[in-house]
């Protein structure tokens, strides 16, 4: 690539921030928006061998800094221990949070060097000294969640975009017992660790990105599903799927479960995420609660080993879409690719085979119905809104969930932020006391509540239609 052809793409890369800042139409959807930030991204902005300057964005947090601000003396003391172990790459984030003593951390690095250099090597030897402070300084967490990210081509708010490509979660126990294994501490550690993703973004360019080829076929190499959307979109369009979107005469849906019983759903959106999805696995294992995550593709892809923490703790694993765009936006042929691409990230990260999808909003077409239903799924709704995306106080959350609560009821609720992590312990102290018993969606449906309706019926019901015409 010349100097030109390299000033003209990284001219594109703003150009194309501008515009999706300028026009948040439809017309450029959510994914179309994050596959142009990728084939765009700084990270795609240089080859091997020629200056990166796109590279050398700051990135940051906002006005808040470093420490998250959960627990700041715990945090102080997180980013004063990787202080001390001279990492290659810049810290952007740590936090911490205790559930009954037990401390959970997450530490979030920008890839790369200051001078523009990216190594696999780095990678790992930052990762292993990450760890070495986390696990055994006097801190002593119990669990970390670790990534590296990399400037994005557009903006989030007023903050540059950041895209990650490498991404662990391991305990305390974990580490000691491999560092044991392996007879140290170092980078091999890795090689030992379940659910460790190294983007292969990040390896096209780095200077040895060759380094990819020998790690174990447990660790996740494999490209987003982002990147090949178009085949996705050209399996959606052949026959076989628009014959099986088409012959779905009735589409399933549940709205609550059997009012008999005592038996309520407890649904959790939108992960995983770091430091929340282990911090609510804890509350969950405490109270002796199995509940249904509804899972992003693309947060499964960004952070596999917690979708496989979450499911060996014997949750259920549900679908949520792979970018969490709204169904009701999209032809049929984006939504089944939207249902099938989660459905296949997931597979590949637990094994498991998801059986409910929500759509995002809520909402779905009579067209994303019966490709959902193409797909072997059951659409999964609510009855209890917690609000608990709005970010209101716990206590709020905790009325929202359980107030006028009824046998058979589906709560949602959102793993993103700690007031929803707060409010847990309370959610399920209430429905208890009420003489409920908070569950998962597969064992609350094992009584009833599953419908089936022609597509148009269903989603008139789904959109709240029916007798408005």
């Amino acid at each position: 690539m010349t100097r030109r052809a390299l000033g003209g793409t990284i001219a594109a890369i703003f150009l194309v921030a501008a515009i999706l800042r300028a026009d948040p139409s439809p017309g450029l959807s959510h994914l179309r928006a994050r596959s142009i930030a990728d084939s765009l991204s700084h990270l795609n902005a240089h080859r091997p061998g020629l200056p990166p300057p796109a590279l050398l964005v700051p990135l940051g947090n906002g006005t808040d800094g470093v420490l998250k601000g959960v627990t700041l003396a715990d945090e102080a003391r997180l980013a004063d221990a990787l202080a001390r172990r001279n990492l290659v790459q810049v810290v952007l984030r740590v936090g911490s949070a205790r559930v009954d003593g037990r401390r959970m951390g997450l530490i979030k690095l920008q890839a790369g060097t200051r001078a523009g250099d990216f190594s696999v090597g780095d990678l790992r030897g930052d990762a292993a000294a990450c760890m070495s402070a986390a696990f055994d300084g006097k801190l002593r967490l119990d669990h970390l969640d670790l990534w590296s990210v990399v400037p994005g081509a557009r903006l989030i708010g007023d903050q540059q975009e950041h895209l990650p490509v490498f991404s662990l979660s391991v305990s305390r126990g974990q580490h000691s017992l491999l560092v044991s294994e392996v007879g140290g501490d170092g980078p091999e550690v890795l090689d030992r660790l379940a659910g460790v993703r190294y983007d292969p973004l990040f390896a096209r360019y780095a200077r040895d990105g060759e380094a990819l080829q020998a790690l174990p076929e447990q660790a996740f190499t494999d490209p987003a599903l982002a990147e090949s959307w178009a085949d996705l979109l050209a399996e959606a369009r052949a026959r076989p799927a628009r014959l099986a979107m088409a012959g779905q005469d009735e589409v399933e849906a549940i709205f609550t479960g059997s009012r008999e019983g005592n038996l309520v759903a407890l649904t959790i959106d939108d992960g995983p995420h770091p430091l929340i999805t282990p911090l609510m696995l804890e509350i969950l294992a405490r109270e002796g609660v199995r509940a249904t995550f509804f899972v992003v593709g693309q947060k499964v892809e960004e952070f596999p080993a917690l979708a496989m923490v979450t499911a060996a703790a014997g949750h259920e694993l549900a679908n949520h879409a792979y970018s969490n765009r709204r169904i009701t936006q999209l032809p049929d042929a984006e939504a089944w690719a939207e249902v099938a691409a989660c459905d296949r990230v997931v597979r590949r990260a637990t094994g498991e085979r998801m059986r409910w999808f929500r759509p995002p909003g809520g909402r779905c077409s009579p067209g994303g119905l019966r490709a959902v239903a193409a797909l072997g799924y059951t659409t999964a709704f609510w009855s209890r809104n917690t609000g608990d995306w709005r970010k209101p106080p716990p206590e709020e959350i905790v009325r929202n969930a359980t107030e006028g609560l009824q046998p058979g009821d589906i709560i949602l609720m959102h793993q993103g932020d700690m007031c929803s992590v707060r409010a847990l312990p309370g959610i399920i102290d209430r429905i208890r006391a009420m003489g409920l018993e908070p569950t998962t969606l597969a064992r609350l449906a094992e009584a009833g509540g599953v419908i089936a309706r022609e597509p148009r019926t269903m989603s008139r019901m789904v959109n709240g239609q029916l007798g408005q015409e």
